[in-house]
């Protein structure tokens, strides 16, 4: 696993050994960032369910101004910190969480407009429970882009309210959706 463009092209990253961890792959990381593209200069992502910070890290590397990072696991955290001082990041960018998801997201204190959701594919019965939480809280800047990786298999979620399916890719087991959120000033 690597960094495959910007600052930190090429820098490997340390991945877990054994399958409970899965992470995205070169293929499926370099159609996220296609999509995500425009959003990326400046930007300020969340990357919830982190692991090995991966799309984090690929995202600081493209431009992003800063990252969240936020996993429950001591050993997923304790990689990402490894991975984070492979690619000299120093803290540049960079805040890491050692914290289930609803926790995380009641910590930030800005706005965020970029946002990967890449959670153990067993979970995604709670995909509608954890974008409702990121609007009801508002850490979701107006426009946001959110990010879900996710088993491509798997069955549906519903989309809350202000929220958008913009694309929805395959590759081969893993399905990728882009939702936009519009903050159109309801009260959560």
């Amino acid at each position: 696993m690597r960094v495959i463009a910007g600052e930190f092209k090429g820098r490997k990253l340390l991945s877990p050994k054994g399958r409970g961890v899965r992470p995205t792959t070169d293929l499926v990381k370099e159609a996220i960032f296609s999509m995500i593209a425009p959003y990326l200069p400046d930007a300020v992502c969340l990357d919830l369910f982190a692991g090995t910070g991966a799309l984090g890290i690929e995202a600081l590397s493209r431009g992003a101004a800063r990252v969240y990072f936020c996993d429950v696991s001591p050993d997923s955290t304790a990689l990402l910190r490894q991975n984070l001082d492979a690619c000299r990041v120093d803290g540049r960018g960079a805040v890491v969480y050692r914290s289930d998801w609803r926790g995380a997201v009641t910590k930030l204190g800005e706005k965020c407009n970029l946002v990967f959701i890449d959670a153990p594919y067993e979970m995604w019965e709670y995909y509608s429970q954890i974008l409702e939480t990121l609007a009801a809280v508002r850490v979701l800047g107006t426009d946001a882009r959110i990010v879900v990786e996710r088993d491509a298999d798997m069955g549906g979620y519903a989309l809350p309210v202000n929220f958008e399916r913009v694309r929805e890719k395959r590759y081969g087991g893993i399905g990728v959706d882009l939702l936009a959120y519009a903050d159109r000033g309801e009260e959560a």
